[in-house]
C-alpha cells in the first residue's frame, strides 16, 4: 500500500508517526515535506503529521497509533 506522509523537518510528532509507519513492511511511505510546497504548507502545517491514502481520498491526522494503521491496511484488503 502506498501512502503520502505529510511532515516537516524538526517535527517530533512527525518522527513518532513515521516510526509507527515503518513498523509495517507492506506500506510504501512517500514523504511530503509541507515546507517545500506553499499550497501544502497552508493545507497541512497545523495538522501534521497527516497520512493520505486510498489515492488521496482519505486522510488520517495525528494522533494515530499502530492499531489505526492496522485498520487502514485491513480496510484496503477488503
Amino acid at each position: 500500500m502506498q501512502i503520502d506522509y505529510y511532515t516537516k523537518y524538526g517535527c517530533t510528532l512527525c518522527d513518532e508517526g513515521l516510526s509507527i509507519l515503518r513498523g509495517f513492511a507492506e506500506i510504501d511511505v512517500r514523504i511530503v515535506d509541507v515546507e517545500e510546497d506553499i499550497e501544502k504548507y497552508h493545507d497541512y502545517l497545523l495538522r501534521i503529521p497527516v497520512i493520505s491514502y486510498d489515492n488521496g481520498d482519505k486522510e488520517l491526522a495525528w494522533p494515530f497509533n499502530y492499531e489505526d494503521i492496522r485498520r487502514i491496511l485491513l480496510s484496503a484488503e477488503v
